[in-house]
């Protein structure tokens, strides 16, 4: 994490835990995204002046069809992440816990998603992820098992800030 210490500036990404009973939405990246054939949650990249709970509301909605409300943030994670030049990008990753809207199938688009899978804890290495998302998807069955919920006014300052497309992060001492 060279990058890290260089403080380069990252994206910002949010993601969703989407959850129906005890399983969690994972989606199966096509050949034609970037990490090809791993399984990854639905989320993406926050525009300028978008903040992060739309930000994951249209991602969602662009990745499977479903309209979901961002529940708690759960997990946030700095990791590289390839852009479509190939090069590496650092990126932070904000995950919220998400209800299903119902039992009707995930509607994706071929182009980034092949297929979908309603995976419990038991069954996820069955389903190999892109590299940082192990720790994310166990961090939201854990997280949805205690039933954590944040303080209004923390949810109010501190979880839905407006954000724009990068972060600075800090250059260590």
């Amino acid at each position: 994490m060279d990058w890290l210490r260089a403080g380069l500036k990252a994206r910002v990404a949010a993601g969703a835990a989407i959850f129906r009973d005890d399983q969690i939405l994972l989606l199966h990246r096509s050949p034609l995204a970037a990490n090809p054939g791993a399984w990854d949650l639905p989320g993406g990249p926050v525009a300028p002046r978008e903040t992060l709970p739309r930000a994951l509301r249209r991602e969602v909605r662009d990745e499977t069809g479903f309209v979901v409300r961002a529940g708690p943030m759960f997990h946030a994670e700095v990791f590289g992440s390839f852009s479509k030049k190939g090069k590496i990008r650092p990126t932070i990753g904000v995950y919220f816990l998400c209800q299903s809207p119902g039992h009707k199938p995930p509607r994706l688009d071929p182009k980034t998603h092949t297929e979908f899978a309603w995976v419990r804890a038991s069954e996820l290495n069955d389903y190999p992820t892109v590299p940082h998302l192990a720790r994310t998807v166990r961090a939201a069955f854990v997280t949805r098992g205690i039933g954590f919920q944040p303080r209004k006014e923390l949810e109010r300052r501190a979880l839905f800030p407006t954000l724009g497309p990068h972060a600075v992060l800090p250059v260590p001492a």
